[in-house]
């Protein structure tokens, strides 16, 4: 039985096969991670945009519950049955022959074992938390250049010329705005106006009330930075500008560091010989991090938008090392 515009799960003979075919089903979909996750949603199911993304770039068998969600999300519910009935097949170490007969392979290992499903929800279960201690700022969006969404990218395009050792020193540091350096980076939950919708993202906060998460600098060997924010409870969480939705151009926090390629890459610039930095994305480097909202603002939302020239304090940050 061919299903899913021609994508056949019967066809798959190893985990890393199958694998193939729900990224061929994802594709065929048209839709995004963040599509797929909020179509989920809507049928009650899990399927955090960051654990599809890491299930569909490895080659273990995934779990029958995330097969469930992604098929049901990707409109495919009719054919869900062949898609489980293919991994059991698989998980039981059996795959077809050519004659369409299954058989025992000598060697066939469906690899490593998924990831756990705490870790998809981390972020979701990590925004409740923040949400019932009250950080619940308003957020105006304004128009934001539109960052061009491709879930392959590699971490390490648009890579401008910027010298491994140019940057602030890596590790746990505190980044505040310069226009007020009362404030400091941290997450919070933003709710938009007028929709009700609201995120975690990552807000300005007076720094007695910005620990936890506690910011965390990552270096990489050519000199751009991932913005980490580490937790005690939740772990870390990767900033990530988001490219599309409502909340577009604001910074997110993803438990899978890898899965924003570009989107969660940064160069750090020294802006004018006085220790204050600009924080560039590594995506589109015409975009600089500034404050949506008041520069004083308490817990306005940090999003990125087109670098000022010349550079102004609005998007400025002071950037210490913390031990």
């Amino acid at each position: 039985m061919v299903v899913s515009g021609g994508v056949n799960p019967a066809d798959a003979r190893s985990a890393g096969e199958y694998v193939a075919l729900l990224r061929t089903l994802k594709e065929r979909s048209g839709l995004t991670l963040r599509q797929l996750e909020q179509r989920a949603a809507e049928r009650n199911d899990v399927l955090a945009r960051s654990t599809l993304a890491d299930m569909l770039r490895r080659d273990a068998l995934p779990r029958a519950e995330l097969v469930t969600a992604l098929v049901r999300a990707c409109g495919a519910e009719q054919e869900l049955p062949e898609w489980l009935a293919a991994r059991e097949r698989l998980a039981a170490g059996e795959v077809p022959s050519p004659d369409g007969t299954d058989t025992d392979p000598e060697t066939d290992s469906p690899g490593p074992p998924p990831e756990s499903p705490v870790h998809g929800r981390r972020r979701t279960a990590y925004s409740a938390a923040m949400a019932s201690l009250g950080t619940v700022a308003l957020l105006a969006i304004g128009t934001i250049v539109l960052l061009p969404e491709n879930e392959g990218d590699d971490p390490t395009a648009n890579r401008a010329a910027t010298s491994p050792t140019s940057g602030p020193a890596p590790g746990f540091s505190r980044v505040r705005p310069a226009r007020a350096p009362d404030l400091c980076l941290t997450d919070g939950d933003v709710r938009m106006d007028g929709t009700g919708e609201s995120k975690l993202l990552a807000v300005q906060r007076p720094c007695a009330e910005a620990v936890p998460p506690r910011t965390y600098l990552r270096r990489a060997a050519d000199g751009r930075y991932q913005i980490q924010f580490h937790h005690p409870r939740f772990g870390p969480g990767c900033l990530t500008v988001l490219s599309d939705g409502p909340f577009q151009g604001t910074l997110e926090p993803w438990d899978d560091c890898g899965a924003g390629g570009a989107s969660q890459w940064f160069h750090i610039d020294e802006a004018d010989g006085k220790d204050r930095w600009r924080l560039r994305s590594a995506r589109d480097g015409r975009l600089c991090v500034g404050i949506d909202g008041g520069a004083k603002e308490t817990g306005a939302a940090l999003k990125a938008e087109p670098c000022a020239k010349p550079a102004g304090d609005d998007q400025m940050f002071l950037i210490t090392r913390e031990d």
